[in-house]
């Protein structure tokens, strides 16, 4: 990045660092709220623009505007205006100011697509198809169990340590976003199938000691490009358009079953490790016909 030692540059590197150790955001949430800070930045140091007093909203505006003609989605650009407000509101504070360029600033509206899921069939189909007894068969078996029956994120389940486990008892502890830790319970059929491959496969993958619970077949931690490329492959071999299955898709059949099955929605966001139940409410969609049947037969009026 241009600009030379300025301090803006040392006003994200605070920033960042503040994220980091303070806010305890994930390293994937850093880097992208780098990468569109750098991009404002450069933006600036073309204008002659090196120190935040000399940023006004005008600057913000046009950066915008130029992110908008390069045809980005609306969330992309819904995002660098989180990091822009976050930003500068965190530079007002340092620099024990009240200006605030970008105290204006108004993201675009954003719509809320509703997520990819599977049916029941297709899932049971899905986490039938590693068959054999081979190491990596019985690795990916409890690997697929492992992402619908807690519905943890990827990198989560990736992170998966041994002394997580606690599967007489029914649970993992996963650290999700933010570093927070929560407890998420697990079926007897997937604990079963992660016992095999702790007793049986894993053994003779782990050529070095190592802590993770999902191992390449080199013995490293798993990646979760590695688990991407997994799903997409048994998704093909159960007859599923591996265009609409990724391991995210897993964590969306994890809470749509459950609320198809009954379960309440505070439960499902505090298992799905939600802040905010808003975020939770978008699986709401898959339970029409749910909702009506209940209508129908609990309405004084529905006859």
């Amino acid at each position: 990045m241009g600009g030379g030692s300025c301090e803006l540059r040392t006003l994200l590197e605070a920033f960042l660092d503040y994220l980091r150790y303070e806010c305890g955001l994930a390293e994937n949430t850093l880097a992208a709220y780098r990468r569109d800070l750098e991009l404002l930045l450069e933006f600036c140091f073309r204008r002659g623009v090196h120190e935040s007093a000399h940023v006004i909203p005008e600057h913000l505006t046009a950066f915008l505007s130029s992110q908008r003609n390069e045809n980005l989605a609306d969330r992309t650009v819904a995002r660098r205006v989180s990091a822009i407000r976050m930003f500068f509101r965190f530079a007002s504070v340092e620099l024990k100011t009240d200006a605030d360029p970008a105290q204006h600033l108004m993201p675009p509206k954003v719509m809320h697509t509703l997520p990819d899921y599977l049916d029941l069939e297709q899932v049971n189909a899905l986490l039938a198809a590693p068959t054999g007894d081979e190491p990596l068969v019985l690795r990916d078996r409890a690997l697929l169990q492992t992402l619908y029956a807690t519905g943890a994120r990827v990198s989560e389940v990736c992170d998966l340590t041994l002394n997580k486990l606690h599967l007489d008892s029914g649970y993992l502890a996963v650290r999700g976003k933010g570093n927070k830790e929560r407890i998420v319970p697990i079926s007897a059929n997937a604990a079963g199938e992660v016992r095999r491959w702790l007793d049986r496969g894993r053994p003779a993958m782990a050529r070095k000691p190592s802590d993770f619970v999902y191992l390449s077949k080199n013995g490293r931690r798993l990646s979760r490009t590695r688990v991407w490329d997994l799903v997409k492959m048994y998704a093909q071999q159960a007859g599923i358009d591996p265009a609409i299955v990724h391991p995210h898709t897993l964590r969306h059949c994890f809470a749509t079953h459950l609320l198809e099955g009954g379960a309440d929605i505070r439960s499902v966001q505090e298992m799905l490790g939600h802040v905010s139940i808003s975020t939770t409410q978008i699986y709401t969609h898959v339970d029409q016909k749910r909702l009506r049947s209940v209508m129908l037969k609990f309405h004084p009026r529905a006859g």
